[in-house]
C-alpha cells in the first residue's frame, strides 16, 4: 500500500530536549551582541550550544537591517525567538536576556572565573568606554575582565579566523562559568 512518508511542517520537537536562546544585549545600540542557542538533553544528560553570528542574513528585514540581530532591535527577543526558529527550524523554548551589567555581576558573585584565555587581547574603543587588556593564558578573571573576554574580537591581537575565534571563545566561556557554578561551594552564591 502507499506510505505517507511526509512531515509535519515547523520546527521539530524531541521529547525532554529543551532549547533556549541566551542573549548577551549590547548596552550601547541595543542590538545582541551575542545569540547562542543551548539544547538541554534531560534524559542523555547533554549540553550542546550553537552560536548564531549577530549579522547571519534573515529573509525578513528589521528596520531595514537585514541581519537576525534586526530582529532584536527592531522587535525585541520574543521575534528573535521567532525568527531563529522561522530561519533554522529550531523549536525555542525559552530566552534568557544577559545585559552586560547582569554578566559582570554573575561573575563576580562567584568570586571570578578560572578561563584559559585562548590570544592577548588588547582593543580600546574610547566611544564605548571599552578597554579590553588582558594577558594570554591560564587566569582567575573578574566580571570587568570576564566580559572584556567575551566581546574582543577586534585589533591587532584580534583572531586569525575572525568571529569565528569569538564565537568559540564565547562558548568556552560559558561551559568554564556552568562548571564553575555547578561546583558545592558556589551554588548556594547564586541567587
Amino acid at each position: 500500500g502507499d506510505t505517507d512518508i511526509s512531515t509535519p511542517q515547523g520546527p521539530q520537537r524531541r521529547e525532554l530536549v529543551y532549547n533556549f536562546v541566551l542573549l548577551g544585549k549590547d548596552v550601547d545600540s541595543g542590538n545582541t551582541d551575542s545569540i547562542i542557542v543551548v539544547s538541554f538533553d534531560i534524559p542523555n544528560r547533554k549540553v550542546g550550544m550553537i552560536s548564531i553570528p549577530r549579522d547571519t542574513a534573515v529573509e525578513r528585514t528589521w528596520r531595514k537591517n537585514p541581519k537576525i540581530n534586526g530582529a532584536f532591535y527592531g522587535a525585541g527577543p520574543d521575534v528573535l525567538k521567532e525568527e531563529i526558529e522561522h530561519t533554522f527550524g529550531i523549536p525555542i523554548d525559552y530566552y534568557v536576556l544577559v545585559d552586560l551589567e547582569g554578566f559582570i555581576a554573575l561573575v563576580d558573585e562567584l568570586g571570578g572565573i578560572e578561563f584559559d584565555v585562548p590570544v592577548r587581547m588588547s582593543f580600546d574603543d574610547p566611544t564605548q568606554d571599552l578597554h579590553i587588556h588582558i594577558s594570554k593564558g591560564y587566569q582567575k578573571l573578574n566580571g570587568e575582565q570576564a566580559m572584556g573576554v567575551v566581546r574582543f574580537r577586534d585589533g591587532k591581537n584580534g583572531y586569525a579566523n575572525g568571529d569565528i575565534g569569538r564565537i568559540e571563545t564565547q562558548q568556552a566561556f560559558l561551559k568554564a562559568v556552568i562548571e564553575q557554578m555547578l561546583q558545592i561551594k558556589n551554588v548556594t552564591k547564586i541567587n
